[in-house]
């Protein structure tokens, strides 16, 4: 009787743990399927929004030379983030610009100094990340474009297959 209770006692032990880990598991989110990616937001970094002045006074926020052109893709559940990373000429002012078109996601920088404006005499670290909700378990295709008004053509900057949740 004895070691009917003890055996009992460690399955219902048992059983509560393993009720315990199924729980955990269900509330992880999922990747989202048959959604279509959804852009939320982007935020500028680095050397965007530095003035010649703020140069001038040693105020920049990355020093220039000290980092590669850079694209790197994350993936967090059903949320990707594209963080781009760009040497370019000091006090070029962008705005950029995100369009979906199905599976694919197309990101455009564009250096947009009037035709009389001038740049600084040195070159900075800008940076721009991109984030969009709804990942679902699939391939995307990415492009990154840089416009600058200083080129002929535009500039593919980085491109490449995302494979979420494969």
């Amino acid at each position: 009787m004895k070691t009917r209770r003890n055996l009992l006692f460690v399955l219902s032990i048992l059983s509560v743990f393993i009720a315990c880990d199924n729980s955990r598991i269900e509330n992880d989110t999922p990747i989202v399927e048959d959604e279509n990616i959804v852009f939320l937001k982007s935020s500028l970094g680095g050397c965007n929004n530095q003035t010649a002045e703020m140069i001038k006074r040693g105020e920049e926020t990355v020093i220039p030379g000290e980092k590669s052109d850079t694209a790197i893709i994350r993936i967090e559940r059903d949320t990707l983030t594209i963080f781009v990373g760009l040497n370019y000429v000091c006090c070029a002012p962008f705005v950029t610009d995100c369009d979906i078109v199905n599976d694919s996601i197309f990101v455009t920088i564009t250096d947009t100094i009037p035709e009389n404006g001038s740049y600084c005499k040195c070159h900075c670290y800008y940076t721009f990340t991109y984030y969009f909700s709804y990942l679902s378990n699939r391939s995307y295709y990415w492009r990154i474009t840089l416009i600058d008004p200083r080129e002929e053509d535009e500039k593919l900057f980085y491109e490449g297959i995302i494979n979420a949740g494969n």
